[in-house]
């Protein structure tokens, strides 16, 4: 079993474990202020507070501006009560230059009841441009009259008048509207100013808090990532989650998870790596010293003795099968499995020759049975189907065997025609397989349940059974024994 590398401590300041990779990256990360996300971030902020500035500064300087007639109206009456009793039809020339004055008014007018007084006027007489009544003013005419004085007044004349506040009556103004632009525009920008120290605050605060929860966490992964990407065999470099609970941490403990996963098939890549070199000198050895026995095993057949002859061939066909295994494997690591070689085969007989190579024909605790029918035959290459019905029959062997002493078992395999395929089961009456093992039993290096295996034979049948077209599963396992089902093709004709 693979044992897992701890985790190494990641520094408070995204680190994880390198001072060259992850601390520079972290830093050109921050550097790009302005083309990162924490730059973008900030000048999205700025704008976003920018805009809900606007959208309240409008409506602000409308009402800033009947506010601001709403005064002079207010002062003019203030100015003209004391005179309203006064029999005298108009002010003195110097009260009149007073009132205009306060009120910055080119004339004052008041009507009280039906009577209609003119209280100053200015000897300058121009047209009146717009007509305002605070009494009625509507607040969309409201913005539409203020934008036209802030954008194109300060030579327009206008009436502004409304409703007095000490009796009955009303009071209108005459003025020129560059008094009432000056006054918007220094509302203007002094709203400006305010908005733009607002926006400036919002936005580092809100910065701050967004870069410190979000942006730092994700500098600190992608910072990992680029780091784990250059040398991903470093156990240092395994990010250590941060403990949080939202997404951020579920993607840490995430990444975390995949980069441990990734070192360890690294490394079990690598074992396999060393395994298949030492393999491939193993066998070529091997196969030298299985070419002297097959030499010395044919100068057997010379012999005239029954046993001899009897036996002889098959131990032969034994060590041949052998030497061709030997080949298959130094190829292997060049390439994958050959393809096979499909020809018509009896089926039986390849059972058969199972049987004889596992050696349990005569065996007192293992009861070998070959159901396949003498005549069903079959369209394969008779070599890889041998190996594959080797490789099932053989675990089943050591399994039943693995039982305690008194206690035997049987080894089945039979074959008929089923849904189009012919369908192969290899069934025996061993202990099973647990069932935590089923999901992975056709994976590489992954044993059934038999110590001292290479968890190879298994996954070497699944892959010549595919090579067929065909399909291999286990069909059944539990406490009375195990069934492996095969399935291949029925093919119209032969193929070479």
């Amino acid at each position: 079993m693979l044992e897992k590398t701890p985790h190494s401590d990641a520094a408070d300041d995204g680190s994880t474990g390198s001072d060259t990779g992850p601390s520079v990256a972290a830093k050109n990360q921050r550097g790009r202020v302005t083309s990162g996300l924490s730059g973008r971030l900030l000048v999205l902020t700025i704008v976003f507070v920018m805009i809900a500035e606007i959208l309240i500064f409008v409506p602000s300087v409308a009402n800033f501006r009947n506010v601001w007639l709403q005064n002079h109206l207010d002062t003019a009456e203030s100015a003209s009560i004391v005179y309203l009793d006064s029999a005298d039809v108009m002010l003195s020339e110097e009260a009149q230059a007073q009132l205009l004055k306060a009120t910055e008014s080119l004339s004052v007018a008041i009507r009280d009841g039906d009577v209609s007084r003119l209280m100053a006027a200015s000897p300058i007489e121009q047209p009146v441009d717009e007509m305002i009544d605070l009494s009625v003013m509507q607040p969309v005419e409201s913005l539409r009259s203020t934008l036209s004085t802030l954008l194109f007044g300060g030579e327009r004349v206008y009436q502004v008048s409304g409703p007095m506040k000490s009796r009955d009556g009303a009071i209108a103004l005459v003025q020129m509207d560059n008094y009432l632009r000056d006054a918007l525009l220094v509302f203007s920008r002094n709203i400006l100013l305010l908005s733009l120290a607002i926006s400036l605050i919002t936005a580092g605060l809100v910065y701050m808090a967004l870069y410190w929860m979000i942006v730092r966490p994700i500098i600190r992964l992608s910072s990992n990532m680029d780091a784990f990407s250059h040398s991903p065999e470093t156990p240092g470099l395994v990010l250590t989650p941060s403990g949080r609970s939202d997404e951020i941490g579920l993607a840490e403990e995430r990444l975390a998870a995949l980069q441990s996963d990734l070192q360890a098939t690294l490394r079990q890549k690598q074992h396999l790596a060393e395994l298949g070199l030492a393999v491939s000198k193993i066998n070529h050895d091997l196969r030298n010293i299985l070419a002297s026995a097959l030499l010395f095993t044919e100068r057997l057949t010379a012999i005239s003795d029954p046993t001899v002859q009897k036996f002889a061939p098959k131990l032969v066909n034994t060590i041949e099968r052998a030497v061709d295994y030997t080949r298959s494997v130094l190829a292997y690591g060049r390439a994958r499995e050959s393809a096979p070689k499909i020809r018509r085969h009896n089926l039986a007989r390849i059972m058969d020759d199972v049987g004889d190579i596992l050696g349990i024909a005569n065996s007192s605790r293992i009861d070998w049975q070959n159901d396949v029918p003498p005549a069903l035959e079959i369209d394969c290459d008779s070599e890889q189907l041998f190996r594959a019905i080797l490789n099932l029959s053989r675990n089943a062997v050591q399994a039943m065997e693995a039982k305690p002493e008194g206690r035997g078992g049987s080894l089945k395999i039979d074959a008929k025609h089923e849904n189009g395929n012919i369908a192969i089961r290899v069934t025996d009456t061993g202990p099973g397989i647990p069932e935590e093992k089923q999901q992975s039993l056709f994976s590489a290096f992954q044993t059934s349940s038999k110590s001292g295996g290479t968890g190879l034979g298994l996954a070497i049948a699944a892959e010549l059974i595919r090579a067929h077209g065909g399909e291999l599963q286990l069909e059944r396992s539990d406490h009375s024994g195990s069934c492996f089902l095969i399935r291949l093709p029925v093919r119209s004709s032969p193929t070479e």
